[in-house]
């Protein structure tokens, strides 16, 4: 089979680090080609190289024999990325933004021209009853990760490289997904499907490579690898388990936070809750059950609630983020490149971003106590030092999501919460994040997060809070939980998951 894209003895560092190494890389028409590895293996690296926003060292790329030019925008007729923090204008409408960067769109734009052609290219992927004339962000999340696929098919794409499509999405959106690409794939796209989800992997595609510390370790059809060999490959070593082992709970630890008649009209309803010291709770619910609108309350995120927080016996009021911060709460978003980090700056500038007032002497920012601050947070959360100059863009999505936690903790805050704190994160990575929260708990920080992962609340958590359209289903030890007990409780609501 004829390869569409090939990639041949592709380099890349910065500074001392290698990120590619010598990479070899080929993608067929008619194709859904997985690539693995944890994060920092090089993925990112790679497919920024080939969508053209950096410059490779050495090597070169080829999409159906022809030569891309190094560090120039790659023609997105020829390859499209859509990454997974998305980049949807919310404010256009769903025309606009199938549209939007498109080459062949001229420069007296009238949508009349295009409309046919888009309004045929929704149907094909499901999206029938999806207005043109829609603002953009009242679609859900799955819905605006299938229109930027959309806007990559009307492009006419050779070849389509997905990155965590489906890390925000609920089981049924997932399946949406699938289809689309599986569609795509029965017309002779060639697609790159980069996930952290190993079943997603078995699931949908052909061959899956592995990349591990910048190099291409193995490709081969992915029907003749095992679970564990993937994984094995990918963290180069044989595992046990994926994650942190989970540390006990602490009944007899002071209340640092209740929550008293504690609710959001239209989100949830009132909720009465403590959480003790050293406590790890997770929250998990389906997308706009209020499970996340609940710790989105908690991090100043909703102004207008009802009932009252107190923290450490004291009421507060938490309605924003710097409102949060003073109480001592410190938050994590899921959109770490558009709401945690600024991914133009460096890492190190990205650290030390919530604590500025602690590092200034008479208005002038130290730079020695900054960049040693940096440095601490770095070590502790196994970030490399060498790469603290360096953009936060540079990271990958993994690494990204210990600068967003690092930075958070910072603060020193009495409770961190955290939405979806692994999102797209590897399991070698997510092993690292895990140990680094229970060490948070250990030494007493409440821990609460919100999680659409079934196995993250398995593994992480010490206390388990289920709710289902507005409602608290159940507050539970974990150890009182099962996977079908949860899903039961999120999918079927109180009566049927009690029953379970």
């Amino acid at each position: 089979m004829q390869a569409v894209l090939t990639v041949t003895n592709l380099r890349k560092s910065f500074g001392g680090v290698h990120a590619l190494k010598g990479i070899d890389f080929d993608l067929h028409a008619g194709e859904i080609h997985a690539l693995c590895g944890e994060n920092g293996a090089g993925k990112s690296t790679l497919v920024r190289i080939i969508a053209g926003l950096m410059a490779a060292d050495e090597g070169e790329i080829r999409v159906d024999g022809q030569l891309l030019r190094p560090g120039e925008l790659t023609n997105p007729k020829l390859v499209s990325v859509v990454y997974q923090e998305l980049s949807i204008i919310p404010h256009l409408s769903v025309l606009d933004n199938v549209l939007l960067g498109d080459p062949d769109i001229s420069q007296l734009y009238i949508r009349r021209r295009y409309r046919a052609r888009a309004r045929q290219t929704l149907d094909q992927l499901g999206l029938s009853d999806i207005p043109l004339n829609l603002e953009a962000g009242r679609l859900s999340i799955a819905e605006q990760q299938l229109l930027e696929i959309c806007r990559a098919v009307m492009r006419g794409a050779r070849v389509l490289i997905l990155d965590e499509p489906t890390a925000s999405l609920s089981d049924a959106e997932i399946q949406r997904v699938f289809q689309t690409v599986r569609w795509l794939r029965a017309k002779g796209t060639a697609v790159v499907y980069i996930s952290h989800r190993l079943p997603e992997i078995f699931a949908l595609t052909d061959r899956t490579t592995v990349f591990r510390n910048g190099q291409r370790i193995l490709t081969k059809p992915t029907a003749q690898w095992t679970n564990d060999e993937l994984v094995a490959e990918m963290i180069g070593r044989e595992v046990t388990s994926a994650h942190a082992t989970r540390d006990g709970g602490r009944s007899e630890a002071a209340t640092v936070i209740e929550l008293a008649g504690l609710g959001v009209a239209g989100k949830y309803r009132p909720v009465d809750l403590a959480f003790r010291a050293g406590e790890i709770v997770g929250i998990i619910g389906q997308l706009g059950s209020g499970a996340n609108a609940l710790v989105e309350t908690l991090a100043g995120l909703e102004r207008h609630y009802a009932g009252t927080i107190k923290v450490g016996g004291s009421a507060v009021e938490v309605t924003s983020i710097a409102a949060a911060s003073r109480a001592g709460i410190a938050y994590v978003s899921e959109d770490r490149g558009g709401k945690s980090l600024f991914l133009g700056a460096p890492i190190e500038v990205n650290l030390t971003a919530a604590i500025l007032d602690r590092l200034n002497r008479f208005g002038v920012l130290a730079l020695a106590d900054a960049r040693r601050e940096a440095s601490d947070l770095a070590r502790r959360f196994q970030i490399d030092v060498r790469r603290l100059p360096f953009a936060a863009s540079t990271l990958s999505g993994g690494n990204q999501q210990k600068v967003a936690i690092a930075k958070s903790v910072a603060l020193s805050p009495r409770i961190l919460v955290l939405n979806e704190p692994t999102r797209g994160v590897d399991v070698g990575a997510r092993t690292e994040i895990y140990r680094e929260i229970q060490a948070l708990a250990r030494e007493g920080l409440v821990v609460l997060f919100f999680s659409t992962d079934l196995e993250e609340i398995r593994e992480l958590s010490q206390r388990v809070i289920t709710v289902f359209r507005g409602e608290i289903v159940r507050d539970l030890p974990v150890e009182e939980t099962t996977m079908d007990s949860i899903l039961g409780d999120v999918v079927r609501g109180p009566a049927i998951g009690r029953a379970a």
